[in-house]
């Protein structure tokens, strides 16, 4: 059971900086699969010739394997697209949860 405070995810794209997207709320189970199938088509559509995409994660209240397991297909996904980014300011959680996971050395951390 979740309140509204654990399962809400939001993506703001400033519009001054079309390359950078700040993610805001909760990255879990319940928020992953509503933005899951989006995400890479936002991506590809602000990708800039000289710019690599900032995902930024500070003010991600909460973070869970499911957020982790899309950050890391993401990754995926934007490596077979030729689409760089980076994330900027990521949670501790994440960090652990990638540690714990083995797959740290694989975040693109600015």
């Amino acid at each position: 059971m979740s309140d509204s405070n654990t399962s809400r995810m939001t993506v703001d794209n400033d519009p001054a900086s079309p390359e950078c997207f700040v993610l805001s709320g909760s990255l879990n189970r319940d928020t992953v699969p509503y933005f899951w199938r989006n995400s890479l088509q936002q991506l590809a559509s602000a990708q800039s010739d000289d710019k690599p995409l900032m995902l930024d994660l500070h003010n991600v209240e909460h973070i869970d394997t499911a957020g982790l397991a899309w950050i890391m297909n993401l990754i995926r996904d934007t490596k077979q697209k030729n689409i760089q980014f980076k994330i900027a300011n990521p949670p501790a959680t994440l960090l652990n949860l990638a540690k714990i996971s083995d797959v740290e050395r694989f975040l693109p951390i600015q």
